[in-house]
């Protein structure tokens, strides 16, 4: 199916799709975690002590448990576990990071309490994944939609929110977590928008690839009301992320050979370019106060010296990298300090995974994003799509390279804020190439029986 490969548990009548058994729809509880997202870093219950850091499970943690046991749960009832190209190396990416970091002990001479540390968060990586997985044994054709829904509104509050805090609360982390400490914990963001995140950088990825698919669902001819993107452009802007502007407009890029400037897209350019030029004064002046115009500023000039690091680290380990969220106690071996959260995670996107996990680990994963795209792309192609199937699987390539863009400039493409959204459109737009495959199937069927009878 599509590529699918299907792991059989026993024998079942997988066209049996009843929820009796459960007692619950594995729908529903998908949809419910994933608009669970709202409550982002608001959400944080200390678990793990590393000394400098904390490593917390979030709410949204919580979440991606409860639906990963009810996608486990289904698979048990149906008797089948459906693996493809893409969660096979997934999970073969995962096991060169595991196997790399405890190779770390005798390298490095990590102690029990960074071993454990850098495994927490590959855990917290495989759960996060763990979702494309659920979502492509538990999500049918027909409930697409409604997921996409849930993903949609919970970005919408999110943004909606952010525009609020913007103006009314500046420097909102410190107003939540009041002990935090200033550039070490969190920075001091002022009035940028971060929202429930609390990470401008972060908010503008997942902000970036949500506005990505409703443009091209737009595009396809799909229903979008034009207040929706008008309001992730606004949080888009209010995070002042050069990043996230960035990795938006090469997404725009990748959209637009296929689209061409539409009515629809039209009608939209014209009413943002008629609100940015009302609002351009006080938008100039309030991204003047972030040195937001230059690449000499320090926020640009540190990742620069990361890159440095980065390009360093890998050609000391390029085979297998240096294991998992090893970075941190990595580059204090090598005469860095390590004293911030940030000291434990560098911008550079692919750099960064080959890094961890060397030429091998990168391989797996490159493989695994390229699967997504070809599939996607190719699935757009079908006469049979509707404009909202189209619309998503092309949203969902723009959204990938986004966010491979916005990676090179932030740590998004580990982040299980940017992971959530970035798996449910993977695994929603694998869930629709599959039905596309088996619709055309049938439709190949039909007009063999017709030329038959004929």
């Amino acid at each position: 199916m599509s590529g699918a490969r299907v792991v059989s548990l026993g024998s079942a009548d997988s066209s049996d799709w009843s929820y009796g058994q459960l007692g619950v729809k594995p729908v529903a509880v998908l949809q419910g975690a994933i608009f669970l997202l709202v409550v982002g870093n608001l959400g944080r219950i200390p678990l793990l002590d590393l000394g400098d850091r904390s490593a917390p499970i979030l709410v949204n943690d919580l979440c991606m448990i409860v639906a990963l046991a009810v996608g486990f749960l289904t698979a048990l009832r149906d008797r089948s576990l459906r693996l493809n190209d893409v969660a096979i190396a997934g999970i073969v990416f995962a096991a060169i990071g595991a196997l790399s970091t405890i190779a770390g002990i005798q390298r490095f001479g990590f102690s029990a309490i960074e071993i454990l540390g850098s495994l927490a968060y590959l855990a917290r990586w495989l759960l996060y994944f763990s979702l494309y997985v659920v979502i492509i044994n538990c999500v049918r054709a027909r409930d697409v939609g409604s997921v996409w829904a849930a993903l949609e509104w919970a970005m919408i509050l999110i943004v909606a929110f952010g525009i609020i805090q913007t103006i009314f609360l500046p420097n909102f982390a410190f107003i939540v977590y009041p002990d935090a400490r200033h550039g070490l914990d969190w920075d001091a963001q002022r009035n940028r928008l971060v929202s429930t995140i609390l990470e401008p950088n972060i908010a503008a990825a997942m902000i970036a690839a949500t506005l990505l698919v409703q443009l091209a669902r737009l595009a396809s001819g799909a229903i979008v009301p034009l207040w929706r993107p008008l309001v992730m452009f606004s949080g888009l802007l209010m995070t002042l992320s050069r990043g996230g502007l960035l990795s938006f407009f090469v997404g725009c890029l990748v959209l637009l050979p296929v689209f061409g400037l539409s009515k629809r897209i039209a009608k939209l350019a014209v009413v943002v370019a008629v609100l940015l030029a009302a609002a351009s004064p006080k938008l100039i002046a309030f991204a003047s106060q972030y040195a937001r115009f230059g690449m000499s500023d320090g926020s640009a000039l540190a990742r620069v010296v990361v890159w440095q690091r980065s390009i360093a680290t890998f050609l000391d380990y390029p085979i297998f990298g240096i294991g998992f969220n090893t970075w941190g106690f990595v580059q204090e071996r090598r005469g860095f300090e390590r004293i911030a959260i940030s000291s434990y995670s560098a911008e550079g996107g692919l750099l960064f995974v080959a890094v961890l996990t060397g030429l091998v680990g990168l391989a797996f994963y490159v493989a695994m994003v390229w699967f997504v795209l070809r599939r996607s792309r190719r699935a757009s192609r079908s006469p049979l799509a509707t404009p909202a199937e189209r619309g998503l699987l092309l949203g969902t390539v723009a959204a990938s390279v986004a966010i491979l863009v916005n990676s090179v400039f932030a740590n998004s493409l580990l982040t299980p804020w940017v992971m959530e959204p970035l798996m449910v459109l993977w695994g929603l737009a694998f869930v629709v190439a599959a039905d596309l495959h088996n619709r055309g199937r049938g439709v190949t069927a039909d007009s063999s029986s017709l030329r038959s009878s004929g």
